[in-house]
């Protein structure tokens, strides 16, 4: 007998969210597309029409960010993190982003010119920390509030997109269960 291991709560809601998208296009694109152009936008703006240093800068947070939440996972301090588990090289920032190496090189002495990044080797990098915090997430608190509230914003609507789908297609179900010979339950006959 074959064992299969049930599905995650996440997957499941991510087929019905994948299920309801492709059901909706239309309702999910505008959204989706309201939402990227309207982030993309304040990026554009708040890097001065840089975006390869916002991806630069992003992608060596998420190095930070990954390393922080499988040191909480795990139960460790993240303070005790080694540097090179917090740092990425350049070349496999250009690897990643499709940026051209000596681009990434010059992108990341910028931004290490801002204080948002420090060379932690010949080659690696990471976030530049103040008191515990990324000196780029104080400097871009502004831009990180409106992208939390763009997101909440997107993922209501979303949610909302989902939620319709579920009681169409159940809605459906029960139409279906009544029209397929299954009889109607009894009216009350007090």
């Amino acid at each position: 007998m074959k064992h299969t291991t049930p599905r995650s709560r996440s997957a499941r809601r991510a087929d019905e969210a994948l299920a309801a998208f492709e059901a909706d296009y239309m309702a999910y694109q505008y959204r989706w597309v309201e939402f990227f152009i309207e982030h993309l936008s304040d990026l554009s703006r708040t890097f001065r029409g840089d975006l390869q240093s916002m991806m630069v800068l992003a992608l060596v947070g998420q190095v930070t960010i990954r390393s922080t939440r499988a040191a909480v996972k795990a139960g460790t301090d993240p303070a005790a993190i080694p540097a090179e588990r917090l740092s990425i090289s350049a070349s496999r920032i250009a690897d990643v982003t499709c940026i051209p190496r000596e681009t990434v090189r010059r992108r990341l002495a910028a931004l290490e010119r801002k204080g948002w990044l420090v060379r932690t080797g010949e080659a690696a990098w990471q976030l530049a920390m103040a008191d515990g915090i990324a000196a780029a997430r104080t400097d871009l608190a502004a831009i990180d509030r409106r992208a939390l509230v763009r997101l909440a914003r997107l993922f209501a609507d979303f949610e909302a997109l989902v939620e319709a789908h579920a009681t169409r297609q159940a809605g459906q179900a029960f139409g279906e269960g009544a029209q397929g010979g299954q009889a109607d339950p009894a009216p009350d006959s007090r």
